[in-house]
């Protein structure tokens, strides 16, 4: 709750020694909170303004608010103008909650004036002439227009105030005893919304991970309800087996006698006509094959993302509880399990430059796993693309892309002398055409090579390379294998 008009009148009373104090230095914590460090006739004094919303308040400060990640435009106006200014006068308007602060600067007077009003407080120095020269935030006022360059306007008097209860005791071994209650009243409320704030920052993309792990986990219970249909395959690749001189080419069915213990059946089998019976009996072998060597890594994967999804609920229990210092031991917990909350990337000052730092110091790829857990990296654009394959891929990684189609590079971590199993390349394989221009076609062509053979002319366009020593795949596209991939990536880290 902010300070009442009488709380604020009894603030200013107690700030008058600092009238002729200087102002040493102005920093802006907030968008709407500021503090002024002063020094006069008894010293240093640290002056707080905040029109923040529910922190509204005015005190002398014995400890500093933290540091924002980037400077307020705000704060480089102030301090032009008001560093090496002298405090003239402290007023607060009469029965309402605004403030004012009088000073003289070289280049004449100024006044900051703090409307300390709750959810609709801002902060605004004014020339000599009442002309708003700056504010902190925009205008939130529908009846007045509290903009640059303007007239100042007070707000209207408000009626007649409620009596209001005292709510602060004095410390009298504090130099400005009020004050110091003040401040100790609004830092357990400052902290309280620092551990909201960070609690919310954790528990959204850790949600958002248990809710990944669980869309994994259905997918991963699809593909092991594959495997009794891969016997069917093997019992029809048997069948053509053992009639194969039955099945005429160009056949799209053909009817095959199969013996069991209630005697024989008939049983028709769908063929393709544009495959010999030799490679209409490997294809179905080969499909079983496929599903049946996948079936023990399906289980462990399966176990290991149901062991992550009840890490990540033990997780989000104890972020709903933790006080504030335990907050960054769980977020590196969080980061481990692949549910951090994305990273900002601190702004300096310096504009573009920084700017295109920032930009070089993100990660270039999106991360994913395959069914058997190995790391799939997927390039963001064309020049995310270029720093995957030329600064990250190492060279004995499987780098793919769609064959002659503008997408994504799509690098597999390898360790040396190891190559991709099965999965692992049709997972990577599916990731390519995905992030193609080839996404949703039933069939694409995929281009496979280790990265040491991926070069880049010179000259040539973001994204654009050569490579030698490929193979190609033509896939056949699963779309229930590229939704459990896009259901477990994973969270990006710098």
């Amino acid at each position: 709750m902010s300070l009442g008009a009488g709380e604020i009148e009894a603030v200013v009373r107690e700030l008058a020694p600092l009238t002729g104090a200087r102002v040493e230095a102005v920093r802006v914590h907030a968008e709407r909170a500021l503090t002024l460090e002063l020094f006069g006739r008894g010293g240093p004094a640290l002056l707080l303004l905040s029109a923040e919303p529910d922190v509204t308040r005015l005190h002398v400060a014995r400890t500093r608010p933290p540091r924002p990640p980037e400077p307020f435009p705000f704060q480089a106006v102030l301090r032009r103008e008001l560093e090496g200014a002298r405090v003239v006068a402290i007023e607060s308007l009469p029965g309402d909650r605004v403030v004012a602060l009088a000073l003289a600067a070289s280049h004449g007077p100024l006044r900051l004036v703090g409307e300390l009003t709750g959810r609709h407080g801002n902060l605004f120095l004014l020339g000599g002439d009442g002309i708003i020269r700056a504010s902190a935030g925009r205008n939130l006022s529908q009846r007045r227009r509290l903009v640059a360059g303007e007239p100042y306007v007070a707000p209207a008097p408000p009626p007649s105030p409620r009596p209001e209860r005292p709510r602060f005791t004095p410390d009298p071994s504090a130099p400005f005893p009020l004050s110091a209650a003040i401040e100790a009243h609004y830092a357990a409320l400052e902290e309280e919304r620092r551990v909201a704030e960070g609690r919310r920052r954790l528990r959204e993309p850790v949600r958002a991970g248990v809710a990944r792990a669980a869309r994994a986990l259905e997918k991963l219970f699809d593909e092991a309800a594959r495997v009794p249909a891969a016997e069917a395959d093997r019992r029809v690749a048997d069948l053509l087996k053992a009639n194969l001189r039955a099945v005429k080419r160009g056949a799209r069915e053909v009817t095959l006698t199969e013996w069991t213990e209630e005697g024989p059946r008939e049983v028709r089998v769908a063929i393709d006509p544009a495959l010999t019976p030799q490679a209409n009996m490997e294809r179905f072998y080969r499909r079983y094959r496929r599903i049946a060597d996948s079936a023990a890594r399906v289980v462990a994967r399966t176990a290991e993302v149901r062991d992550r999804e009840a890490a990540l609920r033990a997780l989000l229990a104890e972020i709903d509880a933790a006080p504030l210092e335990e907050l960054p031991r769980l977020e590196r917990e969080a980061r481990r399990l692949g549910a951090g909350p994305r990273l900002q990337p601190q702004p300096r000052p310096g504009g573009l430059a920084d700017r295109a730092r920032a930009r070089e110091e993100a990660l270039p790829y999106r991360s994913f796993r395959s069914a058997t857990g190995a790391a799939i990296l997927v390039g963001r654009g064309a020049a995310e693309n270029d720093r995957l394959t030329l600064r990250v891929a190492r060279g004995n990684d499987l780098w793919l892309h769609a064959r002659g189609i503008p997408g994504a590079h799509v690098v597999v971590r390898l360790e040396k002398g190891q190559g991709p199993d099965q999965d692992t390349l049709l997972d990577a394989a599916h990731l390519a055409v995905h992030f193609s221009d080839a996404r949703g076609a039933p069939q694409a062509d995929v281009a496979y090579t280790r990265a040491k053979y991926v070069r880049k002319p010179k000259g040539v366009a973001p994204g654009a390379v050569t490579y030698s020593q490929e193979k190609v795949l033509l896939l056949r596209t699963e779309p229930g294998r590229i939704e459990r991939l896009l259901a477990e990536e994973e969270a990006a880290e710098a």
